[in-house]
């Protein structure tokens, strides 16, 4: 059987997977999309603040980040953003924040895991969400990420 998709350079971005250049772990933006590479295997997704919130978490293992200062983190690069949720900055917008960030990061994690299920669990276990945020990787066995 042939596909249109199995020819070379037709695959779409999103079901690209292919063997990275002697590098191990990657999660780096290029322009709409984000190179993801993982033992082995290349990702390339289209950009979401999902994506945004796991390469701030990526970046800095063990570290803790309220879900507002993730967002803060992330959304700088949109001032329209940034300027509306300076305007919603109160107190109220913790929770607010948590509920964002957790479910964006969820959707994010969910995304890579159907296309590398060994990523999507790695993820799934050492990614935490809450009023406070970090990537706990396990010190047996850690990750390091190149951007």
């Amino acid at each position: 059987m042939h596909s249109s998709h199995s020819r070379l350079g037709t695959a779409p971005p999103e079901a690209a997977s292919v063997r990275p250049a002697g590098r191990e772990n990657v999660f780096r933006r290029e322009g709409e999309y984000w190179t993801i590479a993982y033992h082995g295997t290349v990702l390339r997704l289209r950009d979401t603040k999902g994506l945004r919130y796991l390469a701030s978490l990526l970046r800095h293992p063990g570290q803790r980040f309220a879900a507002r200062d993730l967002i803060s983190q992330v959304e700088t690069v949109d001032p329209q953003t940034l300027e509306a949720a300076a305007h919603h900055s109160l107190d109220g917008d913790a929770e607010r924040a948590r509920l964002a960030v957790t479910k964006r990061v969820k959707a994010a994690i969910k995304r890579i895991a159907e296309h590398d299920a060994a990523l999507g669990h790695h993820l799934a276990t050492t990614i935490k969400t809450g009023q406070r945020c970090a990537y706990l990787p396990d010190p047996a066995q850690p990750a390091e990420w190149e951007e």
